[in-house]
């Protein structure tokens, strides 16, 4: 697996559509910031987008995804007052939409992403608060084009198990709004720079592949045909940690969620992330989330370093 898709599986993406609609004008929705990551997608026309300190026109086939639950609004103009989202939701939801009217307006199909913030890992810590990919342009790749397609369509449709369809696609659409942000960014530094790097790219892609393994730093640098010391001081430069650090810290993640989610001994979480030894393990665990594992099983609560950023 690579090391985007391992991060992202362990993320435990849900996706959830609440509707899509027409939206005439003058219409406007104040969105509060929550613990989702809201989504909404210009199937039509056009609106006005204000977050913060942006205010930006959004066009057919935009899509905006705020990664942490930022507060927003969606307009018809931008000098239109907007009721609560909430409102305009339950409304929906009743059969009595607010902002039916005879006038051309926008479309809409808005809803939320799901995901485990408790997994500190560095590509959520990097994720700006707006993602915003432009529809109609270079900017869009084809297949998320598609993507996109298949999702207005079976929104709109009435067969059996729609709904559990759209929330399906709604997942990939995530997937593939990140790997669009990944081609159009060029960060210098942090997982997603590592992942443009090709170097780095097969450092990360042997740790993740191998989190079960005695790793050493040899063989990650084997991998990304550097030398151990060029390797090392390349890595604590791009992701900020350095490998084996990296390494400890994904181990833990992966612990963590075991421990959380299976039944097996703290042996065998040992053994599944890299351990011959359960006493080493344990010690490796509590320098991380200051708790041994057997407190963190029966408690499920309590800080989660980011990867790699062991405690001292």
């Amino acid at each position: 697996m690579d090391p985007l898709s391992d991060v992202l599986d362990r993320i435990r993406l849900r996706g959830c559509v609440y509707f899509q609609r027409d939206f005439s004008p003058p219409w406007g929705m104040a969105m509060d910031a929550g613990p989702f990551a809201q989504f909404h997608l210009v199937v039509r026309g056009r609106c006005w987008l204000r977050a913060g300190e942006t205010t930006r026109e959004l066009a057919t086939g935009d899509i905006v995804v705020f990664p942490f639950g930022a507060a927003h609004m969606l307009l018809d103009d931008p000098s239109t007052d907007p009721l609560p989202g909430l409102t305009v939701l339950a409304a929906h939801k009743k059969g009595r939409p607010i902002f039916d009217g005879q006038q051309d307006g926008a479309r809409l199909l808005c809803g939320h992403f799901e995901l485990d913030r408790d997994l500190k890992h560095p590509l959520l810590r990097e994720l700006p608060a707006l993602i915003h990919i432009k529809g109609m342009s270079a900017e869009q790749p084809s297949w998320l084009e598609s993507a996109i397609g298949l999702l207005i369509r079976e929104s709109a449709s009435d067969q059996p198990g729609a709904a559990t369809v759209v929330d399906r696609l709604a997942e990939v659409l995530f997937v593939q709004v990140l790997r669009a942000h990944l081609l159009a960014s060029v960060p210098s530094r942090g997982f997603l720079a590592a992942l443009k790097d090709r170097r780095m790219s097969n450092a990360l892609e042997i740790i993740h592949d191998n989190v079960h393994t005695d790793l050493t730093l040899y063989a990650i640098a084997r991998a990304a045909g550097m030398s151990r010391s060029s390797l090392a001081l390349r890595f604590k430069e791009v992701m900020g940690v350095t490998p084996m650090d990296y390494v400890t810290g994904w181990r833990m993640q992966r612990a963590r969620e075991m421990l959380r989610t299976t039944h097996g001994s703290l042996a065998d979480v040992a053994e599944r992330v890299g351990y011959r030894s359960e006493a080493a393990f344990s010690r490796a665990f509590k320098r991380v989330f200051d708790q041994t594992p057997g407190a963190f099983r029966r408690t499920t609560t309590g800080a989660v370093p980011a990867a790699g950023q062991a405690k001292a």
